[in-house]
This record gives C-alpha cells, structure tokens and sequence, in this order.
C-alpha cells in the first residue's frame, strides 16, 4: 500500500496557493502601469491625482508585506523538508524581486510626479 505523508498531499496542491503570489505580482504591475498613465495622460487636479496614488502605495505594500510572508511559510516548508519547496521558493523569490523592482520604480515614479 502507498503511504502519503500530509504534507506532500498538501505540496501536491501547492501550485493552487502559489497562484495568490501570481496575482500579488499582477496587481503591484497593474498599479505601477496606472501610475505612468496617471503621469502621462490623467488630467486630474493635484490633490485627486496624489490621493489616488497613495492609495495605490499602500496597497502595493500590501501586497510585498503579503509576499513577505510566503517566503515566512517557505521556511516552515524548508524546515519540514516539504517535497518540492526549493523549485516553489526560488519561483517565488523571482517573482518577489520583480515586484521589488516594480514597486521602487513605482515609488520613483509617484514621488517625481508629486514633485511637479
């Protein structure tokens, strides 16, 4: 008889919550995209213009504090020799580095654009 350890029946649907890590990526993009369109091309008035991308600030450091604690639950998976964990934590840190990158160019862009 085949004997499964729970936690490689849980690594088994690991791809399933790595798809929120996925989609924490998308919105950090989606929301640098929004802030060179609102540099370029929005012609709001300056207080609608920096509220609106303070508010896409804070919820892009949402979404690295949440990343930050995947790389928290890849050390749990580490610890307990999870099957698999090495290729979902070097995904992930890919992923988190070009968020990384995304949300400084991002804060480059919103504080210049402030600065006008």
């Amino acid at each position: 008889m085949l004997e499964i350890s729970p936690l490689d029946d849980v690594m088994s649907y690991f791809h399933l919550i790595f798809f929120t890590y996925i989609v924490l990526f998308i919105v950090i993009t989606l929301n640098f995209t929004k802030a060179i369109y609102i540099n370029k091309k929005l012609n709001l008035n300056n207080s609608s213009r920096k509220t609106l991308q303070i508010f896409d600030l804070s919820m892009n450091t949402f979404c690295v504090l949440a990343m930050l604690s995947g790389h928290v639950f890849q050390g749990v998976l580490a610890d307990n020799n999870a099957l698999g964990w090495t290729t979902w934590n070097n995904r992930l840190l890919l992923i988190s580095i070009m968020s990384l990158i995304i949300f400084i160019l991002n804060l480059i862009v919103v504080f210049k654009n402030n600065k006008k």
